[in-house]
């Protein structure tokens, strides 16, 4: 079977493996990974798991945004579930980044009711180095997925904090076990004490709707920039 970019994909293929993603230790190891599943990602993993963590994220987001939140960066924005909802539900111009090109191509073959592409600008990042962005370009941040793997730890605030302006809205979803076992807790918490951001409200949303892990919850941390 040949999938939409032409890549070849084999019958006998497992299926997309939530342990495959929770595993991964390097940035090598996820891009590995993603180009592997980018085509069947949203028809296997999503569909198969329920998986609806995305809709938390930006509705946390949508909560607390105003018209002026904007460009959004949508920081590991994999095929584009986040953007989607975004584009669908507000005025907000969208940019994406994403450590996979493979999902980025997903990302970029997205586009609104009336035609529009999802997402204005596509950037290949790693969120563990220097990302080659503006500082203060940003006038929002939202990432759903991203802080879910161990390679990613609280140090690439330092990064998206440099790429928002001061009054940008964050809104971060973050893997229930590593938000206090990786530190990010502590890292927000410093970032209060240290004048950088407001003090977060944390939402605890579905992060499955069917399957196996059904009536999981996820945190999403919603702050601004000082």
């Amino acid at each position: 079977m040949t999938g939409r970019h032409g890549v070849v994909q084999p019958e006998d293929r497992p299926p997309f493996d939530l342990a495959d993603a929770y595993a991964v230790e390097t940035p090598d190891d996820n891009r590995g990974l993603y180009a592997r599943w980018a085509t069947t990602y949203e028809s296997g993993f999503i569909a198969d798991n329920g998986y609806v963590y995305h809709l938390g994220v930006a509705g946390a987001f949508a909560e607390a945004a105003t018209v002026d939140d904007g460009p959004v960066l949508d920081v590991g924005c994999g095929t584009g579930l986040v953007g989607e909802v975004l584009r669908s539900s507000g005025p907000w111009v969208v940019d994406g980044l994403d450590l996979s090109p493979e999902m980025l191509d997903e990302a970029r073959a997205k586009s609104t009711g009336d035609g529009t592409p999802v997402y204005g600008d596509l950037h290949v990042g790693d969120l563990t180095a220097t990302l080659d962005l503006a500082t203060g370009g940003y006038g929002a941040v939202v990432s759903c997925g991203t802080f879910t793997h161990g390679h990613v730890g609280p140090g690439a605030f330092d990064e998206l904090q440099r790429i928002a302006r001061p009054g940008a809205l964050f809104a971060i979803g973050i893997n229930p076990d590593h938000f206090t076992n990786l530190g990010f807790a502590a890292r927000f918490a410093s970032d209060v004490a240290a004048g950088r951001i407001t003090e977060p409200v944390v939402h605890r949303v579905q992060t499955y709707a069917s399957g196996d892990h059904v009536g999981q919850v996820s945190p999403v941390v919603v702050f601004r920039t000082l």
